[in-house]
């Protein structure tokens, strides 16, 4: 069977693009091969080896039984296990080298004999966390840890996606690696505008989380004259604000950058933000359409800009948010307007994640 190798550190991020493309076989476990790497199963119709999206990784066909290692709850006492068999988890997230597991009322109180089968059999986990749902104001997941490998129940951890470390905290901020390539599009398109400019540009991100968009621009040398960037939630800023410093320092080149700790429907009143943003990010999916008309005015006036948004949206109604925004769009006098809303994943039975590109040329 053929096999991804891609490096440990890499092991979540091309996991996800694999599930994403139908490219992973089910059931079977990822190996561990020489020097430390892991081996992705694929199936039969993923592309093959010279293909431009591996980024020059190497396949290598291993035989099935290579394949077979034990589940965590092989572990288990068998009796226990049968016991409550209907109830024991079974997946698993992994955010770095926070495993995130959510845990039935039924087996909680064997959440220490989970945690320790686990640490066990996931040699890539560090500490194990049940996941009690989402709260507060900023709607972040409710982790409690359960046991670590090294004593640290921290969940601050490091992620590397598209090539770059980000640091994330699962408890304190969102972060979706599913959306990986999403980002790399941005950097194809920021390259698009800044050749159909022929300059560098200011690239606003209001809703930037932690910055996971920001690392594969700022790489790319000559790209940026500018970087606004913010987030509503505290802890979101401070790793943001770390991981753009981060990127910074690796790149050959200067630009300007700022972060923000506030509303992004209140850049708006800031005139140092306004008319200034040739592409502009909101990545704020059940709220995107509505913020829209209060993010207008950051756009550069008299030249072509580009808008990438994200929505989850009914189905059915997916024409019909197109003409919502470009309702929007004409309303405020936008010209020479090219805009598609492409679903991306399904959401829901009834709703979809969609990717809303607009080029045009504000007044």
């Amino acid at each position: 069977m053929r096999h991804l190798i891609v490096p440990s550190v890499d092991t979540q991020h091309w996991l996800e693009v694999l599930k994403t493309n139908n490219w992973l076989v089910s059931g079977l476990g990822v190996v561990t091969v020489e020097s430390g790497q892991k081996g992705l199963p694929l199936t039969e119709n993923a592309p093959q080896a010279n293909d431009p999206i591996w980024s020059g990784l190497t396949h290598l066909t291993m035989p099935r039984e290579f394949n077979k290692i034990k589940h965590w709850s092989d572990l288990l006492d068998r009796d226990l296990y049968q016991q409550f068999e209907q109830y024991w988890p079974r997946s698993y997230e992994m955010v770095g080298d926070v495993l995130i597991v959510r845990l039935e009322d039924e087996v909680k109180q064997y959440q220490d004999l989970i945690a320790k089968a686990m640490l066990d059999r996931v040699s890539s986990a560090r500490v194990i966390c049940a996941d009690n749902g989402v709260t507060g104001e900023f709607r972040v997941r409710d982790l409690s840890p359960i046991l670590s490998r090294d004593n640290n129940l921290s969940t601050l951890t490091k992620i590397r996606e598209n090539g770059h470390n980000i640091i994330i905290d699962p408890a304190k901020a969102y972060f979706s690696s599913r959306l990986s390539t999403e980002r790399e599009g941005n950097v194809a398109a920021a390259k698009e505008l800044s050749n159909l400019l022929n300059r560098p540009i200011t690239i606003s991100d209001p809703y930037a989380g932690v910055g996971p968009a920001l690392p594969s621009i700022i790489a790319t040398e000559g790209l940026v004259e500018a970087i606004f960037a913010g987030d509503l939630n505290p802890d979101a800023v401070e790793l943001l604000t770390d991981n753009i410093k981060s990127s910074v320092n690796k790149s050959n080149y200067d630009f300007d950058n700022r972060v923000m700790c506030m509303d992004a429907r209140e850049w708006r009143k800031d005139e140092t933000l306004t008319n200034s943003t040739d592409l502009l990010l909101v990545n704020l999916p059940h709220d995107t359409i509505e913020h829209l008309d209060d993010l207008f005015p950051l756009m550069r006036k008299g030249a072509r800009s580009l808008i990438r948004g994200w929505a989850i949206v009914e189905r059915q109604d997916l024409e019909g948010v197109r003409q919502i925004i470009e309702k929007k769009l004409i309303q405020y006098g936008a010209s020479e307007i090219s805009l598609a809303c492409k679903e991306i994943k399904g959401f829901s039975a009834s709703k979809i994640f969609i990717r809303i590109e607009s080029w045009q040329i504000f007044p």
